[in-house]
C-alpha cells in the first residue's frame, strides 16, 4: 500500500512539473522574420560600419533555431512571463551571453534584444514552422 501512494506521489509531482515546463502556446510558436538594422562599430579609433542583416527565428515547442545571415545555431529556451509580454532567454553557442527576446502575444512580434552596439530588431510572425 505504501508503495501504491508513493507511485501517486510521483506521477502526481511529473505531471504538475511538466504543466510549466510547456514554453510557449501553440498559436505564437511558427516563423518570425525581420531584419538587424545597419549599425557602426567603434574600435580604436577606427570606424566600421555594418550592414544590415535579415534575421529568422523559428519558435518551436521546446527550442528556437536562429539563422543571421549565414551563420545559424539552435538552443532550448526558458520562459519569463512579464506583465503583457513573453521573456524568451535562451544559451549562446561558445559564449556566456544569453540570447534575449521578447515575444508580444498581442501582436505577435519578438522583438530581439541585440548585444551594444548592435540595435534590437523586430521580427514579425510570417507562418506556422515546416514540417518535420
Amino acid at each position: 500500500m505504501k508503495c501504491h501512494k508513493g507511485l501517486i506521489i510521483l506521477l502526481f509531482f511529473i505531471s504538475f512539473t511538466q504543466l510549466f515546463a510547456q514554453g510557449v502556446k501553440r498559436k505564437f510558436r511558427g516563423v518570425y522574420e525581420g531584419s538587424i538594422p545597419a549599425y557602426e562599430v567603434k574600435m580604436g579609433k577606427s570606424t566600421f560600419a555594418v550592414k544590415s542583416s535579415e534575421i529568422k527565428l523559428f519558435l518551436d515547442r521546446d527550442s528556437l533555431f536562429i539563422e543571421i545571415g549565414s551563420y545559424r545555431y539552435g538552443s532550448d529556451y526558458s520562459v519569463e512571463k512579464e506583465e503583457n509580454r513573453f521573456i524568451l532567454t535562451s544559451s549562446r553557442e561558445n559564449s556566456g551571453i544569453p540570447e534575449q527576446l521578447l515575444l508580444d502575444p498581442k501582436s505577435k512580434t519578438v522583438i530581439r534584444k541585440g548585444l551594444a552596439p548592435q540595435p534590437d530588431a523586430t521580427l514579425n510572425r510570417k507562418g506556422k514552422l515546416p514540417r518535420r
